[in-house]
């Protein structure tokens, strides 16, 4: 579960001082050549992340955003103790506080998880709240919510009817093509969807008494899984 408090907790650390983000905001990191953007990394609401700009200017301001030009380092330091290393020769860091709307997103995706009795009112409830979600801000992928809070997105998705499900998987698919969602997660909506038509499913993730559901052209099922960051199917899986 996240604690909203902490995610206020994200941070910009620079070679000039402290700062602390007031509200629950979202950091980018972009780096530029020649004043054009050529990369940016978005860091996830929902985790604790602390950044370091080293640089031979740096510039700061009101808002917690930084300016840095000339043999520009950036370390980011996350909450899970993983350490990403970005460096150039002009680096902008900026944070963007949440709105109302994103605000209401976030705390409706934590809601999702929450310890409790599961039943079909709760599911409808939670579903009633994704597609709201997703019709504001498109499928709350890893860089809108996290991957724990995008995770419980996934999970009412696949909680859905056949009807729901097919109507949110456009928005999962393009969330996929920009790298915001795990291959795996399109992968079980697709086959789940298909096994639901009484169609073979692709991805070999939907099983039945213990083997898996009729596949499509069983020879490709390893190259499809592959692609879909799935590791090969097992020998003993009932094929």
């Amino acid at each position: 579960m996240v604690i909203f408090d902490k995610l206020a907790l994200a941070c910009l650390v620079t070679s000039s001082g402290l700062a602390m983000a007031a509200e629950p905001s979202r950091i980018s990191v972009q780096t530029l050549a020649s004043g054009q953007e050529v990369a940016r990394v978005l860091l996830p609401i929902g985790t604790q992340n602390a950044v370091q700009v080293e640089a031979e200017q740096v510039e700061q301001d009101t808002h917690g955003n930084t300016h840095a030009r000339g043999k520009v380092r950036v370390t980011i330091r996350a909450g899970s103790g993983a350490v990403t290393t970005i460096v150039g020769e002009e680096i902008i860091a900026k944070r963007k506080v949440l709105d109302a709307r994103e605000l209401a997103a976030i705390r409706a995706l934590d809601a999702m998880g929450a310890q409790g009795k599961r039943d079909a009112a709760r599911d409808r409830k939670e579903l009633a709240r994704l597609k709201t979600i997703v019709a504001s801000h498109g499928w709350p992928g890893v860089r809108f919510a996290g991957p724990e809070l995008s995770q419980n997105a996934f999970t009412v998705l696949m909680r859905a009817p056949e009807k729901d499900l097919e109507s949110l998987l456009p928005a999962l698919r393009e969330a996929h093509a920009g790298n915001d969602v795990p291959g795996a997660q399109l992968a079980q909506a697709e086959d789940r969807l298909r096994v639901a038509k009484g169609l073979p499913q692709r991805y070999g993730t939907q099983f039945a008494s213990g083997k898996p559901v009729v596949i499509e052209d069983e020879s490709a099922l390893d190259i499809r899984r592959k692609m879909m960051g799935l590791p090969p199917m097992p020998a003993a899986s009932g094929q």
